[in-house]
């Protein structure tokens, strides 16, 4: 028989041998720390409404600060996803505040695991445009007195979050194989998006799903029978779609296997998914990629044309049934459309003479517009790219972002010439596409403010862009190296 308790699988506890009291509180510091958190995290739970808000962006600083991939792949994934909370709290958009976040935290664990050596994320010229960007949009508002309002905080924000979210993914993207990781949840993402888009059309609504992502305000519109999928609004639907359809189209053309297959998958029903939003400067702008395409991809000149002549004539089809392919955009809506859109474009141009150099502020147009049009209360922009930013950032601001897209579509494009592996070729040919359809799409609309998931996809890509020509660069100099060693 056992003569000890060492020899029973669950002993019991002996009791102290000494009739001295137990240990004071010396010693178990760790022990009283993790007892008075927990006692507070339960007093949290109990008294406070916000307790899983707190618990939530802990974890998210948490994930984002060990850099685990599985949590910044669903970040990736989740990216067309919106989330308003109702009116009545100070920050609403939580695409925005989770990215914020994750920046923060990104960078702190880097900063805690003493990798201070981010100095080379500064390098590419496309990194040191999206900062000139950054400070002449935001730098002005916040530095002269009477331009920084709610609005252009809110907004100062997300344009923050954007480049931050830019230097995340630059940062941690550091092999081939993570970035067909991300590429590749970036394509599901738009699959699962496009078919939501559909669902909405089926079913002839919005959807529960929608309506809880989004609580209905003062300026919330019925469905219409434009597809918004996840996003706020049809036209921002459309927007996004324009920036991941390029890429989808090039791993078609250019692809092999499976990233064939993906890539026609996603085209395919990310372009039924962009014409169900019946936005005219959305389908605009995607005709526009598909003329690039052709010239990038197509050699033999009679073919080119030929697609072209085609291309033109699948144009001219879609005007004549207009009416039947967009039910809601009758004679009248257009005609008004067409006027409110020049009353803002005329507003946005006289607060542009008013400040020229650095502009009212980023984004101050949805404030100062009502002084000349106060009857179109709830406008969120003056639907126009290049009015609004001479508007809200001057000259200065408007010829900064003409040096990032220049910046960018020249690196996209020697990268398209000279990469050897597709996926590369791919990612260059989507940013040269994603820019285009920004300056097409931007004659009528600006979403860099109004569509958050937008303008993170959009810097997402140019970080690809740049991580992808630097992993490439790389590769290049080591089989150098290797023939000059032979």
């Amino acid at each position: 028989m056992p003569d000890s308790t060492q020899d029973f699988l669950f002993p019991s506890p002996r009791l102290p041998i000494s009739d001295r009291p137990l240990e004071g509180f010396r010693g178990h510091k760790t022990a009283l720390a993790f007892g008075f958190g927990g006692a507070g995290v339960a007093a949290l739970f109990i008294c406070a409404h916000w307790s899983m808000a707190l618990v939530g962006a802990v974890a998210l600083l948490v994930l984002s600060a060990i850099g685990s991939e599985g949590f910044l792949l669903f970040v990736i994934f989740s990216m067309p996803f919106g989330w308003m909370l109702p009116a009545t709290v100070p920050v609403r958009n939580m695409h925005v505040l989770t990215h914020a976040i994750i920046v923060v935290g990104f960078f702190a664990g880097r900063l805690l695991r003493v990798e201070v050596g981010l100095g080379h994320l500064f390098h590419p010229i496309v990194s040191r445009a999206s900062l000139l960007f950054l400070c002449a949009a935001v730098a002005p508002t916040i530095l002269f007195a009477g331009r920084l309002t709610h609005e252009s905080a809110r907004s100062g924000l997300e344009l923050i979050a954007f480049v931050g979210f830019y230097f995340v993914v630059l940062a941690w993207v550091d092999s081939k194989q993570r970035i067909r990781k991300v590429l590749w949840a970036l394509l599901l993402s738009t699959i699962a998006t496009a078919i939501f888009a559909g669902y909405q059309e089926i079913t002839g609504g919005f959807s529960s799903i929608w309506l809880h992502l989004y609580p209905p305000d003062d300026y919330f519109t019925q469905w219409e029978g434009r597809a918004a999928a996840f996003l706020s609004s049809a036209n921002q639907l459309a927007g996004y779609l324009n920036l991941i359809l390029p890429f989808a189209l090039a791993c078609y053309v250019l692809g092999r296997g499976k990233w064939k297959k993906i890539g026609g998958y996603t085209f395919g029903l990310g372009a039924l998914a962009l014409f169900s939003t019946q936005s005219f400067g959305g389908i605009i702008a995607f005709f526009a990629v598909l003329v690039l395409a052709i010239f990038c991809f197509v050699q033999d000149r009679k073919k080119k044309l030929g697609l072209f002549a085609g291309l033109c004539a699948l144009v001219f089809v879609f005007y004549l049934l207009r009416s039947v392919l967009n039910p809601t955009h009758t004679q009248e809506l257009v005609e008004s459309d067409a006027v409110t859109r020049l009353l803002l474009w005329d507003a946005a141009w006289n607060l542009f003479t008013h400040a020229p150099v650095i502009g009212v502020g980023w984004g101050n147009f949805t404030l100062l517009y009502d002084a000349d049009l106060p009857s179109m209360t709830g406008v969120l922009a003056a639907h126009q790219l290049y009015l609004q930013l001479l508007a809200e950032t001057g000259l200065f601001g408007f010829v900064a972002f003409l040096y990032l897209m220049v910046q960018s579509w020249r690196r996209a494009r020697n990268q398209l010439r000279s990469s050897l592996d597709f996926l590369d070729a791919a990612l260059a040919f989507g940013v040269l596409g994603a820019i285009l359809s920004v300056l097409v799409h931007g004659f009528v609309d600006f979403l860099f403010e109004t569509n958050p998931q937008f303008g993170t996809l959009f810097w997402t890509l140019l970080a690809l862009l740049v991580a992808s020509g630097r992993l490439q660069h790389k590769t290049d100099s080591s089989i150098l190296l290797t023939k000059v060693e032979r």
